[in-house]
Parts: C-alpha cells; sequence; structure tokens
C-alpha cells in the first residue's frame, strides 16, 4: 500500500479495507453502494489479515476497516456496526449435538475459543481452519458440521443444504468500524454513514 495522487475530477482518494471473511458480502456491497452515492471520491480496496490491517489504519495506509474484535489502542475510533451470530450447522439433518466424527472447528479468535471450551468441554476436534469461508467450503463439499455465521450460512439452510443443529449455544461475534482518529471526517463520515446502512441491510437475523 503507498499513497495516490487525487485522480482528476475526484475530490479526495479513500483507502477502505477489511479482513477476508467480511469481504463477501459486506465490503463488496459498501464499495457499491460508495461508487454510486460518494461519487466525486476514488476509491482503493484492500484486503488483508487484522493484525495487518490494524496496523495500516493506524499509520493512516488505510482510512476505514470492517473488523471482528479490532484491539484497542490509541489513536483509532472503533464503531460497533452489528452483531453477527455464530450458529452451529450441519449437512446431517437429523443431527441433535456437537458430532465430533465430522466436526470442522473453525478459529473465530480467543473470545470464541474461550466460550467454545466452557460449552464443549471435551471437545477434541480433529480438523480445524482459520478462514470461514474456506471451512465452510469444506463443510459444503465434504459434509460436516461446524459453527459459521449466521448471514453466510442463511442461503445454504434455506436452500437445504445446511441445518440448524437445535438448542445448541449460538456466540455472538460483532463487526466493527475502524478509522484513524486524523482521518478526514469530510470523506470518512459520509462513507461510515454508508457502511452502517448497507451492514444493516446485509444482515436480517
Amino acid at each position: 500500500l503507498h499513497q495516490v495522487a487525487v485522480p482528476p475530477g475526484r475530490r479526495a482518494v479513500l483507502t477502505v479495507g477489511s479482513e477476508v471473511s467480511l469481504a463477501q458480502p459486506l465490503l463488496l456491497d459498501w464499495v457499491r453502494w460508495m461508487r454510486g452515492s460518494l461519487q466525486d471520491v476514488a476509491l482503493r480496496v484492500h484486503v488483508d489479515v487484522p493484525q495487518d490491517l490494524i496496523n495500516q489504519v493506524a499509520s493512516g495506509m488505510v482510512d476505514l476497516a470492517i473488523m471482528y474484535a479490532p484491539p484497542h489502542r490509541p489513536g483509532l475510533k472503533i464503531d460497533l456496526l452489528l452483531e453477527e451470530k455464530l450458529v452451529l450447522v450441519t449437512t446431517n439433518s437429523e443431527a441433535r449435538l456437537l458430532d465430533e466424527s465430522d466436526y470442522v472447528y473453525m478459529d473465530w479468535g480467543p473470545d470464541f475459543g474461550l466460550h467454545h471450551g466452557m460449552n464443549f468441554p471435551s471437545a477434541a476436534p480433529h480438523l480445524s481452519f482459520d478462514l470461514g469461508p474456506l471451512a465452510l467450503s469444506y463443510v459444503l463439499a465434504t459434509g460436516g458440521s461446524g459453527y459459521f455465521r449466521m448471514s453466510s450460512v442463511q442461503p445454504h439452510i434455506e436452500a437445504g443444504r445446511l441445518h440448524l443443529v437445535p438448542e445448541m449455544p449460538q456466540f455472538s461475534y460483532p463487526v466493527y468500524a475502524v478509522q484513524s482518529a486524523s482521518a478526514d471526517e469530510s470523506v470518512v463520515g459520509p462513507a461510515l454513514a454508508g457502511l452502517h446502512s448497507v451492514a444493516s441491510a446485509d444482515i436480517k437475523l
């Protein structure tokens, strides 16, 4: 990432980013909104791992980013966008419990790991992933179960490819917008307002 000149006909360049698992649909829908509503702003779109993304926002290389559980640090402004739910889904419509034989553990971070351990103290998964879309693709392709974001599994539940395991715990997974406290509010402000409206339209839980 590097600073770029403002193109002719635009008043500013805005660099927006997200973690990989938030790029579809939230980041994409937000970019589409901005192209329609903030036509005088040039856009750069960046996807990265959380550790690098938060550093890029702190250093000013990224103006505004969508993240899960960003660490609080000086010089950052953090806004809650929405509360996702992590739910246990399975390809086996008969399943009523967490079945370790086909369970895929998706690492949703330390907070999820703590609550997962409290609810399933004896679980010792044989397979784990650290990228939600990849883990979900695996479960859909080979069969199995795992905890995933409700927004990402809802279409598969409606199509009958996945099933919610009844009476299993659900976990909160909040999504935040992160910006540098020194960012240009005349550009970031409208973009953030648009992100809030896109997020509330995207996630219907």
